[in-house]
């Protein structure tokens, strides 16, 4: 069997999810393609870079300019067909598709004439809106009847002139309606029964969550890393206080960093906040009983500050999965976060607690009853065991082979 993905990065953020299902079909003796545009080459499987940093930088230009984003990249996306054709996949792997690299209606009428299996994996809400990736905090629904006036034009993928979302909107129905052997896959329930609700809903819709690389991430056996990350980045003044963690790869509003640092004026004095993945300015303009980390690619240092930190919380308000609390417990470490989108599945009672969104006092409360009295951290690395990137990689693989054999239809949400 022979598989192509595609996906606007390798190795980092979806990329991992691309390469470790890639790394999967491998092993079982089948074949894999990773097709993307921005990111390190995979290091286990072949790879084919969609167009280069120029063409990325023009189309992210044109979306600025003309709101529309994904029908740019019309060259790029002709190479990436006549690759695909050259590969001759058995299944084509969708993953993100936004990002300023491919043309829609091109890729799509390659899709729709192939005539082989389609699976999508959607890691956001862009697939079925006609502008946004999210929309939670917005509380908009108008991408259930066709967007216009579009209130998020200034986000990513960010607009300075024009509102198209209607435009988007019609023009990606018809591209995507246009694949009738489409299967479309959510990390979680709650983004299956989103894009239940879209025009999507119309294809079959299974739920395979992301998975967890339970040995790059386990509890840190090495003393001289944690010494090593506490002096690193000063995290010595914590000693003798309760370190709370929280991971994103880039912080904002809608991944709570304004929760956050309204939090820290309701903690205990023992409990201190540790944000990673801040840029400088958001470093220096943090209150005195924060911390704040830059953004590390280093795994091994992640899981040095996850099995360090008492507690790891996110306070997102808008999250698909919620990748950073299963890497959190999958280092022994209890988790904490919101009530919101799809955030609540991961968390049981035995691992952490979920709490009112933007109830700030909940959550304060919540910090501390859970620093006083921790949960297992065996426990904690069983239930990130779960979602472990093998199992959900073969489930994947099984989707493939159900496809192929005709009995992969039906709709599973």
């Amino acid at each position: 069997m022979r598989v192509a993905h595609i996906n606007v990065t390798s190795g980092l953020s979806t990329g991992r999810v691309a390469s470790g299902v890639c790394e999967a079909l491998e092993d079982m003796g089948h074949r894999a393609l990773l097709c993307y545009s921005r990111g390190y080459p995979p290091q286990k499987t072949p790879g084919y870079r969609v167009g280069n940093p120029v063409d990325v930088r023009l189309h992210a230009l044109g979306a600025r300019l003309t709101d529309r984003a994904g029908f740019f990249s019309r060259y790029a996306t002709k190479r990436l067909v006549k690759q695909l054709t050259l590969y001759k996949p058995d299944v084509i792997h969708l993953h993100n598709l936004h990002g300023y690299y491919l043309d829609i209606p091109t890729l799509f009428r390659y899709l729709a004439k192939a005539g082989i299996p389609v699976v999508w994996t959607l890691h956001d809400c862009w697939a079925f809106t006609g502008h946004c990736a999210y929309y939670s905090m917005a509380k908009c629904d108008r991408w259930r009847s066709g967007c216009g006036h579009c209130p998020q034009r200034g986000t990513y993928p960010k607009s300075l002139l024009l509102d198209q979302s209607s435009r988007n909107w019609q023009q990606k129905r018809e591209a995507f309606l246009s694949v009738p052997n489409l299967t479309l896959v959510t990390p979680s329930v709650w983004l299956g029964r989103e894009v239940s609700r879209s025009f999507l809903g119309k294809r079959p819709i299974r739920v395979i969550q992301n998975g967890v690389d339970v040995v790059d991430f386990r509890p840190c056996d090495e003393p001289e890393l944690l010494s090593d990350v506490v002096k690193r980045y000063g995290l010595a003044q914590l000693e003798g206080k309760h370190m709370l963690l929280s991971v994103a790869s880039t912080w904002e509003k809608r991944k709570g960093f304004d929760d956050l640092v309204a939090l820290s004026q309701l903690l205990r004095e023992d409990l201190c906040l540790v944000l990673v993945g801040l840029n400088d300015l958001q470093c220096r303009d943090l209150p005195d009983n924060m911390v704040g980390l830059p953004l590390t690619q280093s795994i091994r240092e992640l899981r040095a500050l996850y099995t360090a930190a008492d507690l790891c919380l996110s306070l997102s308000h808008e999250e698909t999965q919620g990748m950073t609390l299963l890497e959190a417990l999958a280092c022994g470490t209890q988790v904490l976060c919101y009530a919101a989108t799809a955030l609540p599945e991961t968390v049981t009672p035995e691992v952490g607690e979920t709490v009112p969104e933007n109830d700030l006092e909940a959550v304060a409360a919540a910090c501390a009853r859970l620093c006083d009295q921790p949960k297992s951290p065996a426990v904690c690395r069983a239930r990130a065991n779960e979602y472990e990137k093998r199992r959900q990689s073969a489930r994947y693989v099984g989707l493939y082979q159900d496809l192929l054999n005709g009995t992969g239809g039906e709709a599973k949400t």
